[in-house]
């Protein structure tokens, strides 16, 4: 309560500095990576040196000076009873060592912030936040928590040396006087440069001492080296994987073990997790330094699978339902980027190249540009430039301002499925007569395919709209309550009763404190209940339920369905995300579409999930014969062998000729399929005939798969 509190007021004064990202809402360690990927690109782009220095601050929670806690909260006005705590927090706090089974004494931590407190994140950030106040204007720098670093772009050396020095000095004074040490033998620097003439180093000195530059550096988990290639990081990457992969070779073989949803999963949480993280920006890479990766992918795809080691990548893709590297990179940018416009408090928010730098882009097209550039890209393939996400409220309501909203549901005893109609509407006539003197309006939302709409109805008119198809049917849902919100502000009346069928728009209303992650709309909602409320309307919320002949309910139905007037409005994010997921997994769709000579195609047309199997054995087996590759017909690649030959027929071996073609095995065909004549989408479909594997058996394929 008191962290939630402190940090609604730090955020809603706008005290903590902006481009500190650590522990606040809707940032992240990508925001800092970013700022430095696109600081290095603009500086390359315009043939300049960045040099940045990357600072680590020794024991920074165990020395933070409390007294200086507590004199930032006083300097920013905060009196009473929360300074108080926060006092009595800190202080007279013990600690003492344990050495096998043995303690030693109780000792007096004298300074720092308790480890593992929810309030020392936000207090250590606030006392730490003013170390950006320090920079020359010409010097930026980012914080999250306690990773620090400071850069300098210009074409002069000299002018750059000069600037960091100061920074640095005047970063080392305020460490000094704010009780935080600087870590000279940890703290490195790196020359960001393209230019290949031999030119040194700047000489920066922290404590007198040099500071050491390095051709790389890990930084909140990416590694940047000085050309910006990123190889080194997808290198170690690779490494790291490589071995997470370890965990699903134990875990299973082609005969037993996980079944291929569990593998899957394990191999999202341990090593594509490890693929995704800062992808936004290593994922600017060239496309020879990101294909290393490509084989992690297909080998964690094939162990979860249990297909033949010569199997295509793109019937893996296919099969596990798991898209390309490249797809998923290009998926998660977007998302990012969106996650930005929805924040209008971001750094990045407003962040627009000057028409000099978009000339010099477009005009040097061998440097790689920088991230919005590339997102400009994704959007125009998508054709998705024209559409906007809805951001959310700049203020919150405060924690001690929490609304209230109950609504009416006079219909909760009552189950849809066992209550006719009849007693729904005698219900609401009652519930009408009750509520007589409250002005009755009717909301509804509709979604089909390609329509999204919603409707009001007033007592002498309605109003519908529609909105984008990317739209769900909740925000459909909300905006026809705040579209009603907004028309009752203009009524003299002030009693007024808002019918909706959807009971999950209600019940966010009801719970919104409970969720981290709120609708803007719900926000929006709530904002103008509580401004309508104090101009003394009375508006109650009342859940009705759909398609019983509810006279006020169906004809906003009927006239959502009729929408036609198309709104400016803009796409929560939630929204987007989807449907920029649909957009990707269509876009996958139509390369999969143009592989027709592909094995798998002709049995799984369609890119989606299919149900596995109940044994590990059965399913490594069906998924060789829905790929076409198995160790009898494609082991020759492997070893340099001679392609099988049916002795019969004189052709090449495959799955498709022993399973549908071949004359030798017609006999066991109509034993066990009823025909000689079988489709191989119905043998290995979805649903796999239930005498496959009999029939295998039958002909002595089965154990050669």
């Amino acid at each position: 309560m008191i962290n939630r509190r402190l940090v609604h007021y730090l955020e809603a004064n706008k005290y903590l500095h902006p481009f500190q990202s650590g522990f606040r809402k809707g940032r992240s360690t990508i925001d800092n990576l970013l700022a430095l990927e696109t600081d290095i690109r603009l500086s390359f782009l315009q043939r300049k040196h960045l040099v940045a220095i990357f600072f680590d601050i020794e024991k920074a929670y165990d020395r933070t000076w409390r007294y200086g806690i507590l004199k930032d909260l006083y300097d920013l006005g905060l009196r009473g009873n929360l300074p108080i705590f926060i006092k009595n927090f800190l202080q007279l706090r013990k600690f003492r060592v344990k050495v096998e089974s043995e303690f030693s004494d109780f000792f007096t931590q004298e300074e720092g912030v308790p480890q593992g407190s929810v309030l020392s994140v936000t207090l250590f950030i606030l006392k730490i936040n003013n170390i950006l106040k320090q920079l020359p204007t010409s010097v930026r720098g980012y914080l999250y928590v306690d990773d620090l670093y400071i850069s300098c772009t210009g074409t002069n050396m000299n002018f750059i040396q000069r600037q960091l020095q100061t920074a640095v000095n005047n970063i080392t004074q305020w460490c000094n006087s704010n009780g935080f040490t600087i870590s000279t033998s940890k703290t490195a620097g790196v020359h960001f440069c393209r230019k290949r003439n031999l030119h040194l180093d700047p000489e920066i000195k922290l404590y007198g001492e040099v500071v050491t530059f390095v051709n790389e550096i890990r930084f909140l988990g990416i590694i940047f080296d000085k050309k910006l290639t990123f190889l080194p990081h997808v290198k170690q990457l690779r490494k790291k994987s490589e071995i997470a992969l370890n965990i699903l070779k134990v875990l299973s073989t082609t005969a037993w073990g996980a079944d291929r949803d569990s593998m899957l999963k394990i191999y999202r949480a341990t090593v594509l997790s490890k693929l995704e993280y800062g992808c936004t920006i290593y994922g600017s890479a060239r496309k020879s330094v990101l294909q290393k990766l490509d084989p992690v992918h297909h080998t964690a795809l094939r162990l979860c699978s249990g297909a033949f080691r010569t199997s295509p990548v793109k019937s893996l893709y296919v099969d596990c339902y798991e898209p390309a590297l490249e797809l998923k990179r290009q998926m998660l940018s977007l998302h990012y980027y969106f996650k930005i416009q929805s924040n209008s408090n971001h750094p990045f928010h407003d962040f627009k190249l000057r028409p000099f730098l978009l000339r010099l882009q477009n005009a040097r097209k061998s440097f790689i540009p920088v991230f919005f550039t590339r997102v400009h890209d994704i959007l125009s393939d998508l054709n998705l430039l024209y559409l906007h996400v809805t951001p959310h409220p700049k203020t919150n309501f405060p924690p001690w301002g929490i609304p209230v909203v109950q609504f009416l549901n006079p219909f909760k005893t009552f189950i849809k499925s066992d209550t006719a109609d009849i007693v729904y509407q005698q219900i609401f006539i009652e519930h009408r007569q009750e509520y007589n003197d409250f002005i009755a309006i009717y909301t509804d939302g509709s979604k089909s395919a390609d329509h999204v709409s919603f409707a009001v109805v007033f007592p002498n008119t309605t109003l519908s709209f529609k909105l984008h198809s990317s739209c769900s049917v909740f925000t459909a849902e909300i905006s026809a309550v705040l579209l009603a919100l907004e028309q009752i502000s203009d009524f003299l009346e002030r009693k007024f009763i808002i019918y909706t069928d959807s009971l999950s728009v209600l019940e966010s209303l009801k719970s919104f404190y409970i969720h981290s992650h709120h609708h803007p709309l719900v926000l929006n909602v709530l904002h103008l209940l509580n401004k309508l409320a104090s101009r003394d309307f009375n508006i109650l919320l009342c859940w009705v339920p759909s398609h019983v002949g509810i006279v006020g309910n169906e004809e906003a139905d009927k006239a959502a369905k009729l929408a036609s007037t198309q709104t400016n409005s803009t796409v929560p994010l939630t929204d987007f995300k989807k449907y920029t997921k649909f957009l990707f997994y269509t876009k996958w769709q139509r390369q999969w579409d143009t592989e027709t000579d592909n094995k798998l195609h002709s049995v799984k047309p369609h890119v989606q999930p299919w149900p596995s199997l109940t044994t590990r054995k059965a399913d490594t087996l069906l998924t060789r014969l829905r790929v076409g590759h198995t160790r009898y017909t494609h082991r020759h690649l492997l070893f340099g062998e001679q392609t099988p030959m049916c002795s019969q027929c004189n052709c090449s071996m495959s799955v498709k000729h022993i399973l549908s073609e071949c004359p030798n095995f017609n006999s066991q065909r109509l034993k066990f399929f009823k025909t000689n004549s079988v489709d191989l989408s119905l043998l290995l479909g979805k649903a796999p005939h239930v005498n496959l594997f009999a029939f295998l058996r039958s002909i002595g394929f089965y154990p050669h798969i």
